[in-house]
């Protein structure tokens, strides 16, 4: 699980976004919830929210990443987790969903207004969106450069007027959004975590 134990090593920002993306969680979930999740990467979240649901799609780029999630369904006994190999931004989903979540996944996709228009899209009226992603920060732009060089990727980042901006222009209402990891007067905060309904 060499992906696994690459993430422990960003445990000073893995662990608060953790605790705050499941305290949400944790209040809306309900049984009869179809979910989204997008870059599921090796199940993170998506093992602790699936016994809380009806189903979980899980999507992620990596072939190999959900193949460990299958592996952690298998071990688990988990049944309702449905695995999509592929760029989201190109698959044709065939239902809506009551609750999309993505964790550290969507600055990796560069159109910002085709993915909210189609997270939009794809959330069933009265839906629930939650995200957390890289907060658009001086600080932040050193660490998204490091990772250009770790991942050859350049990683979009959000500020709060981006994202309330985007949100708002796709008819999704903000229920909480605020920034964490690293707060001090030099930092504004690392990472950005967004809930908001449809």
């Amino acid at each position: 699980m060499e992906f696994d134990a690459e993430q422990e090593k960003f445990a000073f920002v893995r662990r608060p976004e953790k605790k705050i993306a499941w305290e949400t969680l944790d209040a809306i979930l309900k049984p009869e919830l179809e979910v989204l999740e997008i870059g599921a990467g090796t199940g993170r979240f998506t093992l602790l929210v699936a016994p809380r649901v009806r189903r979980v799609t899980a999507v992620d780029l990596s072939a190999n990443m959900l193949q460990q999630l299958t592996e952690k369904m298998e071990k688990q006994k988990l049944k309702n987790i449905d695995r999509v190999h592929g760029d989201f931004m190109q698959i044709d989903f065939s239902k809506r969903f009551d609750l999309i979540v993505g964790f550290s996944a969507i600055e990796y996709i560069k159109d910002k207004d085709a993915l909210f228009g189609k997270i939009a899209a794809l959330l069933k009226p009265g839906g629930q969106l939650v995200l957390t992603t890289p907060h658009h920060t001086f600080i932040r732009w050193w660490g998204r450069l490091g990772n250009y060089f770790r991942q050859r990727i350049f990683m979009a980042a959000y500020s709060k007027k981006k994202m309330a901006g985007l949100l708002e222009k796709n008819q999704l209402r903000i229920v909480d959004m605020h920034a964490l990891c690293l707060k001090t007067f030099l930092s504004p905060g690392l990472l950005l975590f967004i809930h908001a309904s449809k």
